[in-house]
């Protein structure tokens, strides 16, 4: 059975393990919670994931792309739920107020509007840039961006909050 990386990911935190890379092997705690079946689908796809994991090095959380970022020209057409995922991820770097990254994301908006977006849906122009932010701060493709936010959404919710 091929899974890909985030549903394993997914998969294993909401069993309670913890999953992490070491060089090319898989460590996974505690052990004794990790039923055999899951054992088997994890060795199945082990190199997926030990690449998924440990991705190539990003600029990361907080990080302006630059401003000669290429634009898409072709319009995003994300689900409600995926809008949400990705605009709520700059929303937590602090894109809600006034900082030079929220500034980079105006100007992309803007950039959008009068560029290869001129005839988009203008609900689309803040997904655009939030898209093209996080997809260069994480050095991810879109999908992979969207699964990573998902498992950290799935993951947070196994988890009680910090009282």
């Amino acid at each position: 059975m091929i899974t890909s990386p985030p549903e394993l990911f997914r998969k294993a935190r909401s069993l309670g393990l913890h999953v992490i890379a070491d060089g090319q092997d898989l460590l996974v705690s505690p052990r004794v919670k990790c039923p055999p079946e899951f054992v088997a689908e994890l060795q199945e796809n082990k190199a997926e994931l030990v690449d998924w994991l440990t991705g190539s090095r990003c600029p990361g959380w907080l990080s302006i792309p630059p401003n000669d970022l290429p634009l898409a020209t072709e319009m995003p057409r994300p689900t409600p739920a995926n809008r949400e995922r990705m605009i709520g991820y700059l929303v937590r770097q602090g894109c809600d107020r006034p900082s030079p990254l929220t500034a980079w994301l105006v100007k992309r908006e803007c950039s959008y509007y009068d560029g290869p977006g001129r005839h988009w849906d203008c609900a689309v122009f803040a997904y655009a840039a939030a898209r093209d932010a996080a997809c260069w701060q994480l050095n991810r493709t879109e999908r992979a961006v969207l699964d990573l936010i998902a498992g950290c959404e799935s993951s947070a919710e196994t988890f009680p909050p910090h009282e």
